[in-house]
């Protein structure tokens, strides 16, 4: 089964300069080196909130911007960077990233609710199974919303990085598999979510936002 985002076309942003297409924010684009180095949080944050701003007219106060194109995602990433702020480890706990996220949207007049799905490292007994994480990833997909990845250790999986925010706009998902379709670094990635799941050692988790 196929789920998606209903509109990925929302994330293709206009880089004028070079006069290509990037598939949602690249942390490159900030313009404090230090920024660069430990975006990959607030960008993550700034695909979801600009695509919920585009695709939900109640939630267009999300994104100051009047189109996607570089020159104005940038300016939005800036802003959501100072409420979705990295510390000495970066962005690594999932709560980090949905308080930042709602107190932006509260800057904005707006309220949302996250979704949460936490994923322990595989020495847990007590993991759910792999069939929960899809359900979750499904939930978030069916609600048109993105969904943001923190990954801390990427297991045997080898096209993801570790330590590293993505945002998931679409799965395979079937009773042995889960591959996820995502933005990472303003490309278009695929990778097996599943695998993931179960080979990586350290925590991570899974966002995902509705207008509360």
């Amino acid at each position: 089964m196929n789920v998606s985002i209903l509109h990925s076309d929302v994330l293709a942003i206009r880089e004028e300069a070079l006069r290509r297409t990037s598939f949602g924010g690249d942390q490159k684009w900030y313009a404090d080196r230090r920024r660069r180095m430990s975006g990959c949080g607030p960008t993550c944050a700034a695909n979801l909130t600009a695509y919920l701003a585009l695709t939900q007219q109640a939630l267009r106060a999300l994104y100051a911007g009047e189109e996607m194109c570089k020159t104005q995602f940038s300016a939005h990433m800036e802003a959501v960077y100072e409420f979705v702020t990295p510390r000495f480890m970066g962005l690594s706990r999932v709560e980090m990233f949905t308080g930042g996220v709602e107190s932006f949207a509260a800057s904005r007049g707006l309220s949302l609710k996250a979704h949460v799905f936490e994923a322990r490292g595989n020495t847990r007994g007590d993991r759910p199974p792999v069939a929960e994480l899809a359900r979750f990833v499904r939930e978030g997909l069916d609600a048109d919303c993105p969904v943001a990845f923190l990954n801390l250790a990427k297991g045997r999986v080898k096209n993801i990085q570790s330590w590293h925010w993505i945002t998931i706009v679409g799965a395979d998902i079937s009773d042995s598999s889960l591959y996820a379709r995502a933005s990472d670094e303003g490309a278009e990635i695929c990778f097996d979510l599943g695998l993931w799941y179960l080979s990586t050692r350290l925590r991570g988790g899974l966002v995902y936002f509705t207008a509360s």
